[in-house]
């Protein structure tokens, strides 16, 4: 039998290597994991840095938007007035160094080149976008369906602002198409899809009382459906008062692209709004009645009424873009100044006191039965009055990507 002694001896001869390898091991793992961290570490403060970065791009792109737009002001608006379909017009936004290393050169008339407004670290470029053959493009709704859409014609340039933003060593870069609002199409005083009748003292005008844009008094999509009757219902125009076959508009798709950026909205369910309900004089909204050819105030009000209807009565007056998803009835003293829009029909009866004066335009998805039971109706075409509704709203953006 072997001593116990000796048996210890083994047994502690055999626990010291398994103790050093499972010390390695520990010490093994902690290296990793020291290696793990920072590798983690380094990672975190390259995206954070990215993300700085591609933030600083973001406030470029909207420098730009700012300086495009036409009531930026002196020192601040980028005018490309005389350079509008020149496809080698170009803007930039940045330090000399960093504009001429982007294409800017000194003395070129073609070339805008303006400080940043930003302490941020960004270069912008803006150039008129162009198709494959080197043609500018322009937004607006050559088909007078209501919906803007690119073209070689006219209307407004579409610019193409790249901006890139800097954070220590780390760029990142944006591209935007974006554009200023073309004029919303108003083809008549009034615009009707559906059967309408024109009776009582209503006079529907397409003469433009604003300028030299003369419409047609009205004007439907349907070959008929619009009636005139009684002796004291009016309409007039140029081209002609009734124009039939015009081209459909989407009016939906007119109210979808504005309400997003209502001032005012409301939901309803068949109510009745009044003056006292609705913005009126006393927010800074004016009354065609006095003076039908300006207006200092252009809000958008938006009305859900759920498929229902929603009747404006009792004074109410306004100036901006009236977007109402459902059907109108207007009943009482109503005046606006600028556009209306109605996806269903619309309704003008009698009732209170004063005139319902329109001087902009009115469009409709529906019918209109104009003055049906009695007081005055008043829609005269203000060619001012629709351009005035999109002049100096904040330009649009068309698309958006991430260069890489």
């Amino acid at each position: 039998m072997l001593p116990i002694c000796s048996i210890c001896g083994n047994e502690k001869g055999f626990a010291l290597p398994v103790a050093l390898a499972f010390l390695a091991i520990l010490g093994l793992m902690g290296s990793t994991a020291v290696v793990t961290t920072t590798t983690d570490m380094k990672i975190g403060r390259k995206l954070a840095v990215s993300e700085q970065a591609f933030c600083i791009a973001q406030a470029g792109i909207e420098e730009a938007r700012a300086r495009l737009k036409a009531d930026a002001g002196l020192g601040v608006y980028i005018s490309d007035s005389s350079h509008e379909a020149h496809a080698d017009w170009a803007a930039y936004i940045g330090s000399d160094v960093k504009a001429q290393g982007k294409g800017w050169i000194f003395g070129n008339p073609k070339h805008v080149k303006v400080s940043s407004l930003s302490d941020l670290n960004y270069m912008v470029t803006i150039v008129h976008k162009t198709d494959g053959a080197g043609n500018v493009l322009y937004w607006s709704d050559t088909n007078n369906d209501g919906i803007p859409e690119a073209n070689t014609t006219g209307g407004q340039n579409i610019y193409l602002v790249t901006s890139y933003g800097y954070a220590s060593n780390t760029e990142e870069s944006i591209q935007a198409e974006i554009v200023r609002l073309p004029p919303v199409t108003v083809p008549s005083a009034l615009y009707v899809e559906g059967e309408t009748m024109i009776q009582g003292n209503s006079t529907i005008d397409g003469t433009d009382s604003c300028g030299t844009d003369d419409k047609s008094g009205i004007v439907t999509s349907q070959t008929g459906g619009v009636t005139i009757s009684g002796e004291s219902a009016t309409v007039t125009g140029l081209p002609s008062a009734v124009e039939h076959s015009g081209t459909d508009m989407d009016v939906q798709s007119i109210v979808d692209s504005f309400k997003a950026d209502a001032d005012f909205s409301y939901t309803v369910e068949g109510a009745t709004h009044t003056g006292t309900t609705t913005p009126g004089p006393g927010d800074g909204w004016g009354d065609p009645g006095e003076d039908i050819t300006t207006c200092d105030v252009n809000n958008i009000v938006h009305y859900d009424t759920g498929g229902t209807s929603v009747k404006l009565a009792s004074n109410v007056t306004g100036c901006g873009i009236l977007l109402i998803e459902g059907d109108l009835d207007l009943n009482g003293s109503f005046s606006w100044h600028g556009i209306i829009v109605v996806t269903g029909s619309i309704r003008f009866t009698g009732g209170g006191s004063g005139d319902k004066n329109i001087a902009g335009g009115l469009i409709t998805g529906g019918s209109a039965d104009a003055d049906l039971i009695g007081g005055n109706t008043n829609i005269v075409y203000c060619s001012s009055a629709i351009s005035a509704q999109t002049n100096n709203r904040p330009l649009i953006v068309l698309s958006w990507k991430e260069e890489m």
